[in-house]
């Protein structure tokens, strides 16, 4: 009977003491591996990105077409050239009593305002180089004034019978002054409405 004594307190103690220092292992191992890992350090001198290589910009070839073939638009500072009704050597056909030349063209200067408005209104409809071409009579009816009558459009580039007629009205609202002291001549005058340097001036 004397073994179990010894078993008693001297193996049992043993063995629970190697459970514990197993146990102790286990959990030192299982904790080892859970440790989080360490970042790497960045390298001293960052990389620097290549800088492209100086390559020289090529234009595109030229268009193919002449430079008169394609139209040249004004550009955003570039004022846009204004339409205009050009000054043209009147032709008489005929005249009776005291009348001059100068008659006529007073007339021609006191109407080309109101024939240039009518131009105006129909621009955006009617583009590049456009003409009216009237008959019409220039009276001096004494007393320093002289008038219009009688007005024909004969020939015009603008089918729009509305700009026809609103140049043919603005022969009647006009009255110039004339130092004759009355005649009467019958004048053919074309209103040439463009630009500059499409009229010739």
């Amino acid at each position: 009977m004397p073994q179990r004594p010894v078993i008693r307190w001297v193996a049992l103690p043993l063995l629970c003491l190697g459970l514990l220092l197993l146990i102790a292992a286990v959990s030192w191992w299982f904790t080892r591996t859970s440790d989080a890992p360490t970042v790497a350090e960045a390298p001293a001198h960052p990389l620097e990105e290549p800088s492209p290589p100086n390559t020289p910009v090529v234009p595109p070839p030229a268009f193919p077409s002449p430079q008169s073939a394609v139209p040249v638009l004004p550009g955003p500072g570039e004022p846009k050239a204004r339409r205009i009704v050009a000054a043209v050597e009147p032709v008489i056909e005929s005249y009776e009593g005291d009348f001059r030349p100068e008659d006529v063209r007073a007339a021609i200067q006191a109407v080309t305002p109101l024939v240039q408005q009518c131009f105006e209104d129909a621009a955006q409809r009617n583009r590049g180089l456009q003409s009216v071409k009237l008959r019409f009579n220039v009276e001096s009816r004494g007393g320093g004034r002289g008038q219009m009558n009688r007005g024909e459009v004969l020939v015009s580039t603008i089918p729009d019978p509305m700009v026809q007629a609103c140049v043919v009205d603005s022969l009647l609202d006009i009255d110039f002054p004339t130092p004759s002291r009355g005649g009467r001549a019958q004048v053919v005058y074309p209103f040439v409405f463009g630009e500059p340097g499409e009229t010739g001036r």
